[in-house]
C-alpha cells in the first residue's frame, strides 16, 4: 500500500545536510500521477560547501550527484515519516545556488535612483524564495517612494 505524507513542507533544525523539504506536487497546477508526490529537498549551505570543496570547481559527475541525492534522501527518511522509495531522484544546481554574498546589501535589491530602476531577486537578498520575495518588496518600496503619488495610495 502506498502512503502519502500529508504536509506541504517543513524546515529542518539540527540537520547537517538538509535545510528544508517542500512537496512540489502540492503547488497549484502541478500534475503528478495519482497517489504520488514530488518533493524538493534543499541542502544546508554548509553541506553544499563541503560537496563543492570536495569536487572542486568542475562540473560534478553523474555519480557524484547521485551520491548527493542519496545522502539527502537518507536524511529525509530519518524524519520518521513514512516516505516511500523514490521512482526518480536528481541533485542539481551546485555552486551558483549559494552565492558567497548577496549583491543587494542592506537594500536587498540593486537600486538606481536616477533611473528609478530596481533589480530584484534571490541573489540580492538570500538564496531562497523568501529572499526573492523580500528583494521584490524592497524594490517596489524604493520605486513607490520616488513616485509623486497622491496621499492615501
Amino acid at each position: 500500500m502506498l502512503s502519502i505524507v500529508h504536509v506541504q513542507g517543513f524546515s529542518f533544525h539540527n540537520s547537517d545536510s538538509l535545510s528544508w523539504a517542500f512537496c512540489d506536487s502540492s503547488k497549484p497546477g502541478r500534475h503528478v500521477p495519482p497517489n504520488s508526490q514530488s518533493w524538493v529537498l534543499r541542502s544546508t549551505t554548509e553541506y553544499a560547501s563541503k560537496v563543492i570543496d570536495s569536487m572542486g570547481p568542475r562540473k560534478p559527475s553523474a555519480d557524484a550527484l547521485a551520491k548527493v541525492a542519496e545522502e539527502l534522501f537518507r536524511e529525509f527518511q530519518a524524519t520518521g515519516l513514512n516516505i516511500p522509495q523514490p521512482i526518480f531522484m536528481k541533485a542539481h544546481r551546485w555552486g551558483g545556488a549559494f552565492p558567497a554574498i548577496s549583491i543587494g546589501g542592506d537594500d536587498k535589491c540593486v537600486w538606481e535612483k536616477n533611473m528609478k530602476l530596481a533589480i530584484c531577486g534571490d541573489f540580492c537578498a538570500s538564496p531562497s524564495v523568501e529572499g526573492a520575495v523580500l528583494s521584490g518588496m524592497r524594490g517596489a518600496s524604493k520605486i513607490l517612494g520616488c513616485l509623486n503619488l497622491p496621499s492615501g495610495l
